[in-house]
């Protein structure tokens, strides 16, 4: 398919506007809204000669629709994969690539709390992502779905010296990792509408204990039945942020 057929295919299916496709790519190779729109007409126009999309055109085009480059191409329709590898270019103007196999994980702006719990937004909103190592995750994490890591930003004391104010923790939000009953671990919780990170414990009696590890804080919690908890994901790594 030509750039145009993609671009075409790919915004009807979304129901994107061209000035919505020109505010993703802007956003995603760093230019003006102007200089973004100029891209896609100077993409379609040297595309028409007939020769085959370039790739970069490709894998900037498959980031933004959240496709790999075989989806995007329609060479791999019904092969689920992480968000396709891509360049992208920072405020220095030095363009950079993600590894062709690295797992993207996306950084969520609803965030944690160790302490009093943060206020959820009404949906994931994504801010961001990260490029992990496949080696890497199969080494140290061992997802059954790298698809279902997510990273969110964890605030207050109530949880040190575990974790700490400001660390970036990588949630595995997958069926397997949203059972404390099955294993003790530290797990992003909902409840009344806000977001905590505590550890939770399986007792000998079936119920959960929700505590921290502050031994500051005193709070624990059991659970019985009676509260209306959502277990969102358990944190199996942490990015501690030290200050020098």
């Amino acid at each position: 398919m030509s750039i145009h057929q993609i671009i075409k295919k790919e915004r009807e299916a979304r129901g994107w506007s061209m000035q919505q496709l020109a505010e993703e790519i802007a956003k995603a190779e760093g230019l003006s809204k102007p200089l973004a729109w100029q891209t896609i007409q100077q993409w379609e126009k040297q595309d028409g000669s007939g020769t085959a999309p370039k790739r970069t055109r490709l894998e900037v085009l498959a980031r933004i629709f959240d496709m790999s480059v075989a989806q995007l191409i329609g060479e791999d329709d019904a092969a689920p994969t992480s968000r396709a590898p891509a360049p992208f270019v920072d405020r220095s103007g030095i363009q950079m690539y993600h590894a062709p196999d690295a797992v993207i994980v996306p950084i969520l702006a609803n965030s944690g709390s160790m302490g009093p719990g943060n206020e959820l937004l009404e949906g994931d909103v994504i801010v961001g992502d990260m490029a992990l190592s496949p080696h890497w995750v199969n080494q140290y994490i061992k997802p059954q779905n790298p698809m279902e890591l997510r990273f969110i930003h964890a605030n207050g004391d109530s949880m040190y010296p575990t974790f700490t104010d400001g660390d970036v923790l990588l949630v595995d939000t997958g069926s397997g990792a949203r059972d404390p009953s099955a294993r003790e671990g530290v797990y992003v919780l909902q409840v009344d509408g806000r977001n905590f990170i505590k550890r939770v414990t399986p007792l000998l009696s079936g119920k959960l204990q929700v505590s921290s590890d502050n031994q500051s804080s005193k709070a624990v919690e059991v659970l019985n039945g009676d509260h209306e908890v959502t277990v969102v994901g358990r944190v199996v790594w942490a990015w501690n942020g030290k200050r020098l």
